[in-house]
């Protein structure tokens, strides 16, 4: 059986889990959290897999995990906002990351005028709609159409190697 054919949860020839996730670990990401309106109920999830996929249409892509109730809820909405996290966020992320905890009690947020909830204080917004979803291994590919972007000033929340990282800019960056 070629890799490519096993089952889901299989082990990979060669490759173990605490070795796969050290080696990602290397690769810095910024935090986001996903949101959305499920029947009148704010819902939400920590990511760091936020990637851009087009320009033209804009589209983004995040994975959230198979076997996570919170996206099964969230799904069914066809919609989400993407906030993108900034440094002053990282006490809110480390309460707000684990399973079943509230993501919205402890942070100022409002809903937007097609009420999907948003972060007061977030460096970037995108508002979505659900263009497409991929079975990958043991989480989902959702890629999103962006309807709306806005941006505000701020460092981002960065994560490396399992830890809150900051960004030290270089002489020629730019602060947006």
């Amino acid at each position: 059986m070629s890799a490519a054919n096993l089952p889901l949860g299989a082990p990979e020839p060669g490759v173990d889990a605490a070795g796969f996730r050290a080696a990602l670990g290397r690769f810095a990401t910024g935090v986001a959290l996903v949101t959305a309106d499920a029947g009148g109920t704010p819902r939400g999830l920590i990511v760091s897999s936020l990637a851009s996929v087009s320009l033209r249409p804009p589209l983004v892509a995040f994975s959230p995990s198979r076997d996570s109730l919170t996206w099964s809820r969230m799904r069914r909405t066809g919609r989400f906002g993407v906030n993108v996290l900034g440094e002053d966020h990282a006490t809110y992320v480390r309460t707000a990351a684990p399973a079943g905890a509230d993501r919205f009690g402890p942070i100022a947020w409002s809903r937007t005028p097609g009420g999907i909830p948003r972060l007061d204080g977030a460096i970037a917004y995108l508002e979505c709609a659900i263009e497409a979803e991929h079975r990958a291994g043991d989480h989902w590919i959702v890629v999103g159409r962006v309807l709306h972007a806005e941006t505000a000033p701020g460092p981002p929340l960065l994560h490396w190697a399992s830890a809150f990282a900051r960004l030290t800019p270089g002489p020629d960056t730019e602060t947006p």
